[in-house]
């Protein structure tokens, strides 16, 4: 019945906790900057400017519904503030800094590159479709070496549009050329992944892996964890 899975990533391939207001990651990007000759005298001074720029881009965004933001600005504009011109692996080097110094844990779950295989291997497509950065996401994805495992990769920060915006579900599928009606979301969260696919006429599998999420009574599926087996089980014998 499924040609096309589509997953989140954090929360269900990846076991994810990061803590951005923490000293270390804001250590971290002050580091970077200061290491490209952009000098920022204290955390709070970096701190102020940093939401500043997030808070001017968030206003020219605020009249879509939905939106997502791309922080690449923000962290170009933060050496721009001191008078650099930063090139777009400046950009990078800084964004991942930040995001490197926020990182509490972060873990592949056990059995996800297996699962992601074995549905390759019966002929299905995998397609990630994230609530993310690309400047984080794309060098986790790279880290554990997820990218070569998926056929497609969807950021909401490339996108401009999260989830459950039913723009962002449309582009996946239009871009794929997937049928929602045989195509599969697999995600850990109610609203974003299980709601969202339901509203493009899409079918969501629901891995309850956190406790910040109750359960997901729009689900074809629900699985304790992050239960491979029997999401792979389900998918095959759904017909």
């Amino acid at each position: 019945m499924y040609s096309t899975i589509f997953f989140d990533l954090y929360g269900t391939l990846i076991d994810l906790h990061t803590d951005e207001q923490a000293d270390g990651a804001w250590t971290a990007l002050r580091d970077a900057l200061h290491a490209h000759g952009a000098e920022y005298a204290s955390l709070a001074e970096l701190r102020r400017a940093f939401a500043d720029e997030q808070a001017a881009l968030e206003m020219r965004e605020s009249a879509r519904p939905d939106h997502e933001l791309d922080l690449a600005p923000v962290y170009r504009n933060l050496f721009a503030l001191k008078g650099i011109g930063a090139t777009d692996d400046m950009v990078a080097d800084a964004a991942w800094a930040f995001r490197d110094g926020s990182t509490d844990y972060i873990k592949l779950y056990d059995g996800a590159i297996g699962l992601l295989d074995a549905l390759r291997a019966s002929g299905r497509r995998t397609v990630l479709l994230s609530n993310a950065q690309k400047l984080y996401t794309m060098p986790e994805l790279e880290k554990f070496g997820l990218v070569p495992h998926l056929d497609t990769i969807f950021i909401s920060s490339q996108a401009g549009w999260k989830k459950p915006s039913e723009n962002f579900y449309r582009l996946a599928l239009e871009t794929t050329g997937a049928d929602p009606a045989h195509t599969l979301m697999v995600g850990n969260d109610p609203q974003a992944d299980i709601e969202g696919a339901r509203r493009v006429g899409m079918d969501a599998a629901y891995l309850h892996t956190s406790d910040w999420f109750g359960d997901a009574p729009a689900a074809v599926a629900q699985f304790d964890g992050a239960d491979y087996a029997g999401l792979l089980r389900f998918i095959e014998e759904r017909k």
